[in-house]
């Protein structure tokens, strides 16, 4: 798989107590940078692992076997969780919407979408390009682990959403296999011009995938996944849009950003469907659903926000 680029040059070490406590410090202190990257290229791993086909079944982790892995997430979430100011959440289901459509509003990065779509150099494109790689690669195995267990209407958006992953049933529109054919083309164009990715192996970025991979992966996180995949398929649109156009200005072939076109309309489509079709009706069953539901909204919303600071960093090193 394209995403398995960064993680595949994750070192493997044992976790000590001295690592959790460094990267995720309980008394309020700054991580230390570095040892949380060294875990969160451990999680990449370690989810990618599980993530496996079946050929792969010896090398895939035994669930929560692994007491190294359980600290880590816990100390994770407990931290990630500390984060997040309780005034922000909604009250009530009546205003889940309203709250939904202001957290995404919030978060369509309209700086950086500008940037690419008139500024940005084909170097620093190709960079982004290859930063969502360990998202945009594992996206549809992320929609077929959130439909389980879904309540009918739910699972049938969801299973749509899945369909249009799948291509509609062509191998050659599969989105997987489109965003690699971008990622082949983006890292040639960085290798071309010797242009050092290693920048990319930063803790935000890292981040930004595994949330999305825990909370995919547990079941009992499905609420906040379900809330931070939601979150991602209606804040994209704008982003996507602006990769299209910062492509067409540099003369990047079509062929490179269908993936990309393709997502503009889509995912406006599947987050409208998502909020009306899978959240909305699950905080109205369920307080505490809604509570966890917001949680994953929130978290996502920091952790991307703090991810798109740090690559549009690192893209304007490039000039």
């Amino acid at each position: 798989m394209a995403g398995t680029q960064l993680g595949a040059l994750a070192p493997h070490r044992g976790i000590t107590d001295d690592d959790i406590a460094a990267a995720f410090p309980p008394n309020g202190t700054t991580p230390d940078d570095d040892v949380r990257l060294a875990l969160m290229k451990q999680l990449q791993s370690h989810y990618t692992a599980y993530l496996a086909g079946a050929e792969g079944f010896q090398l895939v982790p035994r669930l929560n076997a692994d007491p190294r892995i359980v600290r880590l997430e816990d100390e994770w979430l407990r931290w990630e969780d500390a984060q997040v100011d309780a005034g922000q959440l909604p009250s009530t289901a009546a205003e889940f919407t309203d709250w939904f459509l202001d957290v995404r509003n919030r978060h369509v990065q309209p700086g950086f979408s500008r940037y690419l779509a008139e500024e940005a150099t084909i170097e620093e494109i190709a960079l982004f390009f290859l930063a969502e790689e360990l998202v945009d690669s594992r996206f549809d195995d992320l929609v077929a682990l959130v439909q389980i267990g879904a309540t009918p209407t739910s699972k049938l958006t969801m299973a749509e959403n899945y369909w249009d992953e799948m291509g509609e049933g062509q191998l050659e529109r599969m989105h997987t296999r489109l965003f690699e054919h971008s990622a082949r083309y983006m890292r040639h164009r960085l290798a071309e011009r010797k242009i050092d990715i290693s920048k990319l192996q930063c803790t935000e970025i890292y981040e930004n995938a595994n949330i999305v991979l825990m909370y995919g992966i547990h079941r009992h996180l499905a609420p906040r996944a379900l809330g931070a995949m939601g979150l991602m398929e209606y804040s994209a649109p704008p982003r996507f849009q602006a990769m299209v156009d910062g492509c067409e200005r540099l003369g990047v072939p079509a062929d490179v950003v269908l993936y990309q076109r393709i997502h503009v309309h889509v995912d406006a489509d599947h987050g409208a469907e998502w909020l009306d079709n899978v959240l909305v009706p699950l905080v109205r069953r369920s307080p505490e659903a809604m509570r966890e539901v917001a949680m994953g909204i929130l978290t996502r919303e920091r952790i991307a926000n703090a991810y798109y600071r740090r690559i549009w960093g690192h893209m304007r090193e490039q000039r």
